[in-house]
C-alpha cells in the first residue's frame, strides 16, 4: 500500500530561509519519492503538492511558485498513466493482437468488465493474452518464490499482498497462487479455504481447475472431514463436489455417492466430468484395458485444464494390468501439463520413476531416467510424503 504524503516542517524559522534554487531541488526531490503508481491516490497528492507548494514559495518569485506547480501536474500524469490497467487481446479475427486500457472493475467466470474513455465493456477473457496493471511487490515477490518452488515463501508474499489488496479480482488471483502453494504441499485444508474464498466470489471461475479432489492415496485428516459433511449441503455445486470427494471413501459415503452421481449430469462441463472420474476412485475390480481405452476417450473430451485427476486414475490401472509403457506416459502428462495440480503431479513423478526403476526392463538408461524423475520430484515436491 501506499503511504500518505506527509511533511515535517521544521519550527525554526530560519531554516526555511533556504536558497529559491536549492528548495526547488528539495522539493522535487520529495515529490518524486512521493509519487506511486496508484490513480487512487494521484487527486489526494496533487492537492498535497500544491499546498506544499504554496506554503514554501508565498514570497519567492513567480517563476519558482509556477515551477513547483508545473512538477506537480506532470507527475500527477506521470501516476495517473501508470496507474492505467491493460489489456493486451487477440484480435477476434485472430490476426495480431488489439488493447483496451482503463479500469479493471471486475473479472467472473470468462468475462473480464474494463471501465475505459467510453464506458464500461464486457471482454472475452479467452482472448486475453496478459495484463498490465500496479502489481504488488509482494505479489511480485511471490511468483518468483513460486518459480523457485519456493513455497513458504511464496505463500507468505502472496499473503501479505492480499493484505493490501483491494481489488476484488485479484484477490482472487492472489488466493490461486496460495492455492497452488498448498496443493504443492499437500496441505488440504488450507487449499480448501483458497479454494472456497475464490468460488464464493466467483462459483464459475477460471480457478475451478485448482479444486483440491483426493484423487491419490493422500487423504485429509478427520478433523476437515468433518468439514466436507457440510459442504455437500452447499448450494453450490463445486462446493458439493470437493465435499464428495474427501468422503467417497470413508465408510458411510452413501451422501457423497448420491451428490457425485448428481453432479454427473451438472450443466457445467468442468463440474460434470470431475465428478464422473471421481466415481472411478471406487474400482473393486481391476479395469480391463477395453473399458481404459473407453475412458480415455472419455478424458479426451474433457476440458483440459482439468484431466489430470482422470489421466492419473487411468495410469493406475494401466499400472495393474501391467501396461507399464502407458502408464508412465499418462502419469508423466500430469507434472508436464499440469504442474500447479501439486500433490497429484508429485504423485505421478512418483509412480512413473517406481515403474522406471522397478517394473521395467532394467538397463542404464531407465535407471537414469528413473533417478531425473525422483531428482525433479524432489526439487519441486519436497514437501510431500511423494518425496519422503
Amino acid at each position: 500500500m501506499v503511504a500518505p504524503v506527509t511533511h515535517q516542517v521544521h519550527p525554526q524559522k530560519k531554516n526555511l530561509k533556504m536558497l529559491p534554487e536549492k528548495r526547488i531541488g528539495t522539493t522535487a526531490q520529495r515529490l518524486k519519492s512521493s509519487f506511486e503508481p496508484r490513480g487512487d491516490l494521484t487527486c489526494h497528492k496533487f492537492r498535497d503538492v500544491v499546498n506544499f507548494s504554496m506554503r514554501f514559495f508565498p514570497s519567492q518569485s513567480r517563476f519558482c511558485h509556477q515551477a513547483g506547480l508545473l512538477l506537480a501536474f506532470w507527475l500527477a500524469c506521470q501516476s495517473l498513466a501508470v496507474a492505467q490497467d491493460v489489456l493486451h487481446l487477440r484480435r477476434t479475427d485472430g490476426n495480431g493482437e488489439t488493447n483496451r486500457k482503463g479500469e479493471i472493475l471486475n473479472w467472473t467466470g470468462s468475462t473480464i468488465s474494463i471501465k475505459g474513455s467510453s464506458g464500461v465493456k464486457e471482454v472475452d477473457a479467452g482472448r486475453l493474452i496478459r495484463i498490465e496493471t500496479a502489481w504488488d511487490p509482494n505479489y511480485e515477490n511471490g511468483v518468483a518464490a513460486l518459480a523457485k518452488y519456493d513455497y513458504p515463501e511464496a505463500s507468505q508474499m502472496f499473503e501479505s499482498a492480499l493484505d493490501g489488496e483491494q481489488r476484488s479480482w485479484m484477490q482472487n488471483i492472489l488466493h490461486a497462487k496460495l492455492l497452488q502453494c498448498f496443493l504443492a504441499t499437500e496441505n488440504f485444508g488450507r487449499a480448501a479455504e483458497q479454494f472456497l474464498n475464490i468460488v464464493n466470489d466467483d462459483p464459475q471461475s477460471r480457478f475451478l481447475n485448482l479444486i483440491p479432489l483426493v484423487w491419490t492415496s493422500s487423504r485429509p485428516d478427520s478433523l476437515q472431514l468433518k468439514r466436507a459433511k457440510v459442504w455437500l449441503r452447499s448450494n453450490e455445486p463445486a462446493i458439493q463436489l470437493l465435499g464428495a470427494s474427501w468422503l467417497l471413501t470413508e465408510s458411510d459415503n452413501s451422501e457423497a455417492l448420491k451428490t457425485l452421481d448428481t453432479l454427473t449430469s451438472d450443466f457445467d462441463p468442468t463440474i460434470k466430468s470431475l465428478a464422473t472420474a471421481q466415481l472411478w476412485r471406487l474400482d473393486k475390480v481391476v479395469a480391463d484395458e477395453k473399458r481404459i481405452d473407453l475412458r480415455i476417450a472419455e478424458v479426451k473430451r474433457m476440458p483440459e485444464s482439468i484431466r489430470g485427476g482422470p489421466w492419473y486414475l487411468i495410469a493406475e490401472s494401466q499400472s495393474r494390468l501391467k501396461l507399464y509403457d502407458k502408464a508412465v506416459v499418462n502419469f508423466m502428462r500430469i507434472p508436464i501439463n499440469d504442474p500447479q495440480q501439486g500433490g497429484l503431479a508429485a504423485a505421478a513423478l512418483y509412480q512413473a520413476a517406481w515403474i522406471l526403476q522397478n517394473k521395467q526392463q532394467q538397463n542404464k538408461q531407465q535407471q537414469n531416467k528413473a533417478q531425473t524423475l525422483r531428482n525433479e520430484l524432489k526439487e519441486k515436491f519436497g514437501d510431500t510424503v511423494w518425496a519422503n
